[in-house]
């Protein structure tokens, strides 16, 4: 009887299980990032005081997401997914505690590069155990609701935000980040239990250990024999790298262009809904905008493992392009109305969902081997990071000193970067093996 591979065992428990924990570390991230959109309409009062001085915190925790995910995606492929796996987010822990009670503009810069590094060292090691567990029927769905954890994150931190601002008043912004301490922990501990990916194992030449960690998986689906993944035993270096330039210049340049535009807008939401709306009501928007999200996640989570991520991905930068670059041109008449502002970014959203928000995470594990996969993950999401750094500097710069008319062309110029690389570059990676 012929032995069952790896990545065709099926759905397990443990496999779910896995992908809840992986999912945890871009929860903190949606989560975290969600806090500076509505901690800054308190912070504003206080220690940002100056439209720079917003643009500079704001940036903070995408610097460390920068350094985290190169230098730990590195690491991963060297000594181990799992072993990076349980203390990364100890990092986000302590220093979230510590962001909340910053005195100045110094201080929160630290400590919010300081958790970036923390989650930012968990996006290259969580999509790579994800994508090294996952079967490869159902490997695009599951890496795509890895994705949305960011948004359930974000919607869990809107409703805890309510209760928070009116019982604790102008220091809200304090406890909001203090909160974000307890998730992380939690998931430290529930991290111990998991074994390291057979893929790893296999590549560093611990077949023994691969076969072990087999062998539960298939017997939990009712498999009596499996093998480990065939993977090729290299240790990691950087110097393969150059045999996939056009690979990382096409992960690295459509994520960077993605989020350019989607950080950008994100970070400010509130504070925009807000100059016309009460606290309360500001929120409430904000989660409304996660109504065209989800649409979107739905739509790509039909679609993903049926016509694929290159389809997917072109489609969503193109339609979010043409559809920031309208509702900036009709923009010029004048000021932006809040329904106006509403439609623009649900638009976006919708189309990003469909697309880049998923695919630019999940392409980077699909296309490259295990002996490179976290480090060649690292540097796309270190290249994300430089968008993000971008879209969040220049965008209070631009709606303050010209407009957000000039702010939405702005984005949509990166939405048509992000369509051509994916055109010239993508390739599809539905169904095919990881390795």
């Amino acid at each position: 009887m012929e032995k069952v591979p790896f990545d065709e065992i099926g759905k397990t428990r443990k496999f779910v299980f896995i992908s809840i924990l992986s999912s945890m570390g871009i929860l903190m991230d949606g989560y975290t990032l969600s806090i500076f959109s509505t901690a800054l309409l308190y912070l504003q009062s206080t220690i940002l005081t100056k439209a720079m001085f917003v643009s500079i915190a704001a940036s903070s925790i995408y610097i460390g997401m920068f350094f985290g995910s190169l230098i730990f995606g590195r690491i991963a492929d060297s000594y181990g997914r799992r072993k990076i796996y349980i203390f990364d987010l100890s990092l986000t822990a302590i220093f979230l505690f510590l962001t909340g009670l910053s005195q100045t503009l110094i201080e929160f810069f630290i400590f919010e590069m300081l958790v970036g590094i923390g989650i930012g060292a968990d996006y290259p090691i969580s999509s790579s155990i994800q994508a090294e567990f996952s079967p490869k029927r159902i490997r695009g769905r599951y890496l795509v609701l890895n994705m949305f954890s960011w948004t359930i994150g974000s919607i869990i931190f809107y409703f805890i935000s309510i209760p928070i601002v009116f019982y604790v008043g102008t220091n809200a912004w304090r406890m909001m980040y203090i909160s974000g301490a307890i998730i992380p922990v939690l998931v430290i501990i529930s991290r111990t239990v998991i074994p390291e990916t057979p893929y790893w194992l296999v590549k560093s030449g611990n077949e023994e250990e691969a076969k072990k960690v087999t062998k539960e998986f298939a017997l939990e689906a009712g498999i009596k024999d499996a093998e480990p993944p065939n993977v090729i035993k290299e240790k990691t270096s950087f110097k393969e790298l150059k045999n996939f330039i056009p690979l990382i210049i096409f992960t690295s340049v459509s994520w960077f262009s993605y989020d350019v535009a989607s950080y950008g807008v994100w970070n400010y939401t509130p504070s925009l809904f807000f100059s016309s709306l009460s606290y309360i009501y500001s929120i409430i928007a904000t989660l409304l905008e996660e109504i065209p999200v989800i649409v979107g996640v739905i739509i790509c989570l039909i679609f993903i493992d049926r016509i694929g991520r290159k389809t997917l991905q072109a489609l969503g930068f193109g339609l979010a392009g043409v559809s920031l670059l309208t509702f900036a041109l009709i923009s010029l008449r004048g000021t932006p109305s809040f329904i106006y502002l509403f439609l623009a970014f649900a638009l976006m959203h919708v189309f990003h969902n469909i697309g880049p928000t998923n695919t630019t995470y999940l392409y980077p594990v699909e296309i490259f081997p295990t002996r490179i996969r976290a480090t060649a993950m690292g540097i796309a999401t270190a290249s994300s990071r430089i968008g993000a750094i971008l879209g969040v500097f220049a965008f209070p710069i631009i709606v303050s000193n010209i407009s957000t008319s000039e702010g939405l062309i702005f984005f949509s110029i990166f939405e048509f970067i992000g369509l051509t690389v994916t055109i010239l570059l993508a390739p599809e990676t539905r169904k095919r093996s990881i390795e």
